[in-house]
């Protein structure tokens, strides 16, 4: 009974402790997001209109907005279809890429935290203020013939004779652009796959290492340990990682479909068409993510 008891106890606080945890996301979401999202909501069912003298006038139309981009916009549904592809290549290519580059780092050797820093550089040159000095040094033109004599380099090393060799061998076209496409890309991967590698390492942080023990002692080698042991006491973080990836694809700066909702809101400046654009994008998105979480949740283990 007292460790029933206990154990309730550590329960309850291990629950407190989330709770803690979720109060700064909540707090932040009541005070900033709450509002334009109910708004925006409102906005998607409604004809916005610019008055002469200044101002806005709305009138209700129901469902005619979301009626009008699926059937009447000639862009919507190709971006939608665009980003949607996007996603089918790039989500499983970071995962593939953060889980291996986590494994590597989460070995102990010299250099290792150096290592970790360059990994999560990206994260920090992501933010707003890197981006405005990013901006600035693209419009001096010493610094665009220098970029422009890089990417020239680049593409000679990305000319190699990989996709001839691959076509070659009888494996199909489309199959050899999304192996050599990440290739190609490979600053994006590293920055699109940041945050999912201190999360796989994190992951494989929590693996208690009596467990490897235990298996080299019962003759276990490491590619069994990693597909016995590894592999699936990391999948509670997979499902995270899964999560993040999924929304920052759909949510970058260069997405063509978030792009265009943009422009129909503030060049055409129609601002209950692109609700409903963004809200079927939304929608989408979390059909797609619950799919995830639904079938990956299946396949997690947890440690007891």
């Amino acid at each position: 009974m007292r460790s029933l008891f206990s154990t309730d106890k550590l329960t309850r606080k291990r629950n407190m402790f989330g709770l803690v945890f979720l109060i700064p996301w909540l707090v932040g979401f009541l005070l900033f997001f709450c509002y334009p999202l109910v708004h925006s909501a409102v906005i998607s069912f409604q004809k916005v209109s610019f008055l002469p003298g200044g101002g806005l006038s709305a009138q209700w139309v129901g469902f005619e907005n979301f009626i009008s981009a699926l059937t009447r916009d000639e862009n919507f549904i190709r971006y939608a279809a665009q980003s949607l592809l996007d996603l089918v290549i790039n989500v499983p290519v970071c995962l593939v890429f953060s889980f291996f580059v986590a494994v590597l780092l989460h070995q102990k050797f010299q250099g290792n935290f150096i290592v970790k820093s360059i990994f999560f550089l990206p994260v920090i040159l992501g933010t707003g203020l890197f981006l405005s000095v990013n901006e600035q040094f693209a419009n001096d033109t010493a610094v665009q013939g220098a970029m422009e004599e890089g990417a020239n380099s680049l593409g000679f090393l990305q000319s190699m004779n990989i996709v001839e060799l691959l076509n070659d061998i009888g494996i199909p076209s489309n199959v050899t652009e999304y192996i050599t496409g990440p290739v190609d890309r490979i600053y994006s991967v590293i920055s699109m796959s940041s945050i999912q590698i201190f999360v796989f390492l994190a992951g494989l942080n929590s693996i208690n290492s009596s467990l490897y023990e235990a298996a080299y002692v019962e003759g276990a080698n490491g590619w069994t340990s990693f597909w016995k042991i590894t592999f699936p006491l990391v999948s509670p973080v997979m499902v995270i990682n899964v999560v993040y990836s999924l929304i920052d694809n759909f949510t970058m700066s260069t997405n063509v479909t978030m792009n265009y909702a943009w422009d129909v809101s503030f060049q055409n400046f129609d601002l209950g068409l692109a609700g409903a654009m963004m809200w079927l994008y939304c929608l989408t998105l979390a059909v797609i993510v619950g799919a995830a979480v639904f079938l990956i949740s299946k396949r997690v283990v947890y440690q007891s």
